[in-house]
């Protein structure tokens, strides 16, 4: 009997510190939490507080209507856009932009705006528009940039057919991606 009774003893320490181990472990995750940065147009505006609950150190921008010549130039809509990265320095920065600049994407301001982001020590992770939206000169420039691409997420279409009807499977196919 003293056998069982030492023996499940010695199991019930083993389970307190693995249990105070994980959560040690847990706490550590929560504190390494890394600096994401997410920028763009619509799409960021509408994956901005998706992505937020699953990227806990993510900080977002999106100006709806925007087009990469506005973020790479600051034209008018975007005077003052991404301003805050240098001072952030976020270790990854999404980007999803493009639909706006329509049939003709300049890539040049595409890799503007990677240039920018490499030179503040950020990884650039571009994010297509949703599968079902056509754009296969923007997904042909996208593909052709060297930085890391998160593929058109199959989700619905709202009624515009350019905008998800909801963002919530598309935030987690990002952080998917990015992990």
């Amino acid at each position: 009997m003293t056998a069982i009774a030492a023996g499940g003893l010695t199991l019930g320490v083993a389970g307190v510190v693995a249990s105070v181990a994980g959560q040690a472990e847990a706490a550590k995750i929560q504190t390494q939490k890394r600096r994401v940065a997410l920028i763009g147009d619509s799409y960021a505006v509408g994956l901005g507080p998706e992505l937020a609950k699953l990227l806990p150190g993510l900080r977002s921008e999106g100006h709806v209507g925007t087009s990469s010549a506005e973020w790479a130039n600051h034209g008018a809509r975007c005077v003052n856009c991404g301003d805050w990265l240098t001072a952030y320095q976020p270790e990854i920065t999404l980007v999803a932009l493009g639909v706006n600049d329509g049939n003709a994407p300049n890539s040049a301001n595409y890799h503007t705006i990677i240039s920018a982001l490499h030179g503040i020590g950020s990884k650039v992770v571009w994010i297509e528009p949703p599968a079902g939206v056509r754009a296969p000169v923007l997904r042909a420039v996208i593909g052709s940039l060297g930085v890391q691409v998160v593929p058109g997420a199959n989700v619905p279409l709202a009624a515009d057919g350019i905008h998800p009807s909801s963002y919530k499977p598309w935030a987690r196919d990002i952080a998917r991606a990015i992990s």
